[in-house]
């Protein structure tokens, strides 16, 4: 195996070469703090950015075989934001130096690599740009192909009218709260979640804690005058919990948290096999007016395969019943790439899915997690390869199109099939608003619960990012620290009230 050897003049440069070297090299190792000395059959590169009469030079050197080439690329220096701009910089003279020398185009997005790229587009929008400059900039400027440059700024337009105003982002939160359990644990997941069943005694003291957490949050949010915009309860699988457990946990949600500012609270259902009438009753009665109910695929073979046991029937058994129960919104998530689907499998799902009209559709191309057992048996299934996977979502992307939907929000993962992306569409106005919040980070965002991620927006737009504990058990001994910690913090956050933030936004586009 070939190893890679990758040295900078600055540091600071090393985490954004890595991200693009992954795109080229995935299997082989890359040294950036290395005592060992390069064979000659070893990638050497090297990176170096200069300035110079307002302008800005990276240079990047790829050594192999005792043979050495280089690329430039320049840019006018922006005073403001210097060292990020050089930062790109490097990245781009290394992903144009890796297309010369590998004669591949790995990644449709260029050098955006990271998992909320549409924060660029805003950045863009902020200080002043239009449409077709960003496009043009995209392709230019971060090796975007003109379709995706297209598709990202057609998205971070849509999310413009749904970012928070100066003042509204300083006084609105958004909350999320996690429910660690499921019914079973899917074969490609990777997330945090424990078998119901199996793990039944730690419901009740993990509810317990929960709802402690949600009530002294609630009580510290009014306090600081801080008002939540929208509720999001994921996992897991919420609705896995028995029907007294979950009315107890939205009656403690919404005397707590909700308020007059709250415009959206969404609860995702995921299993149909668990959105009984009984379930679907407490939820619409407690508000929740956004409701997902997740297939990921429409093959009897496949749910089973995949580890979901319940069956494509159930799914539109629960359908029915969500629309008798009156959800205004109704989501449904579908996943590309799944073992032993091909484009026919996508294309036969999404034909199934047209006559139940959902109001949102998430399309996801599958990432293979490290934590997933389909990780750890990958030789065991039949995958579709890449560009296979790559037809499959044209074939869904073409599906919401044809159900009358537009993307409204991208986030992207490491380990992604083809290096593609996740769209949420939706019907126009029906879109999710905790979905664009979270993406964006233009506001605040609690998690409360297992694993729940908090990130504390600033005026001076720093981040402040929290994690709970995955463990239930560990959440559970924490909960008294954690809920202290939790309150010093919106207690900040509610003195920043009568300060100015730097935001530019709802700016007409």
């Amino acid at each position: 195996m070939t190893n890679v050897f990758l040295t900078a003049h600055d540091k600071d440069f090393l985490p954004g070469m890595q991200d693009v070297l992954r795109l080229f090299f995935q299997d082989q190792s890359i040294h950036t703090a290395s005592t060992a000395v390069p064979a000659e059959e070893d990638l050497q590169i090297r990176a170096n950015a200069t300035k110079q009469n307002n302008r800005l030079t990276a240079v990047v050197s790829l050594k192999k075989d005792r043979q050495t080439i280089t690329h430039y690329e320049t840019a006018e220096d922006n005073p403001v934001d210097s060292q990020n701009e050089s930062k790109r910089l490097v990245r781009l003279a290394l992903f144009r130096l890796l297309e010369k020398t590998t004669g591949e185009t790995p990644s449709p997005w260029g050098i955006l690599t990271g998992i909320r790229p549409t924060k660029v587009l805003q950045r863009l929008f902020d200080t002043g740009y239009e449409r077709r400059e960003i496009i043009n900039k995209l392709v230019a400027e971060y090796a975007v192909f003109p379709n995706k440059a297209e598709l990202i700024t057609s998205i971070a337009s849509v999310q413009r009218k749904f970012l928070p105003a100066n003042t509204q982002a300083e006084k609105t939160v958004s909350i999320y709260i996690g429910i660690p359990f499921c019914p079973t644990r899917c074969l490609y997941c990777s997330f945090t979640a424990y078998p119901v069943k199996k793990f039944k005694a730690w419901v009740e003291p993990y509810l317990n804690a929960l709802i402690k957490e949600i009530k002294e949050t609630g009580r510290a949010l009014k306090e600081n005058g801080l008002s939540v915009q929208t509720i999001y309860f994921g996992g897991g699988t919420p609705t896995s919990i028995n029907p007294e457990q979950l009315a107890s946990l939205l009656n403690n949600a919404n005397s707590c948290l909700r308020g007059p500012q709250t415009i959206e609270v969404t609860m995702e259902g995921g299993r149909p096999d668990t959105l009984t009438e009984e379930v679907l009753h407490i939820c619409s009665a407690a508000g929740v007016d956004r409701l997902s109910i997740n297939p990921q695929t429409m093959l009897d073979q496949t749910l089973k395969l995949i580890g979901r046991n319940h069956s494509v029937e159930d799914i539109y058994r629960a359908m029915q019943s969500a629309r008798a129960a009156g959800f205004p919104v109704i989501n449904m998530d579908i996943i590309v790439g799944l073992p032993g689907e091909n484009e026919t499998s996508v294309m036969q799902t999404i034909e199934l899915l047209k006559p139940l009209k959902p109001e949102n559709l998430t399309v996801h191309a599958l990432a293979l997690k490290n934590a997933s057992l389909l990780k750890q048996e990958i030789a065991q299934h039949n995958m579709p390869a890449a560009k296979e996977v790559l037809k499959m979502w044209e074939i869904a992307q073409k599906g919401c199109g044809d159900m009358g939907m537009l993307p409204y929000y991208l986030y992207r993962q490491k380990r992604i099939t083809g290096n593609l992306e996740n769209i949420g569409y939706a019907l126009p106005g029906k879109e999710c608003i905790y979905n664009i919040q979270m993406i964006e980070e233009r506001q605040t965002i609690i998690g409360l619960g297992t694993g729940g991620s908090s990130k504390l927006v600033q005026a001076d737009k720093q981040h402040l990012n929290r994690y709970n504990p995955k463990d239930p058990l560990l959440y559970i001994e924490r909960i008294d620290e954690l809920i202290s910690r939790k309150l010093k913090e919106i207690t900040d956050q509610g003195s920043l009230l009568n300060k100015n933030t730097d935001y530019k936004t709802n700016r007409s586009i």
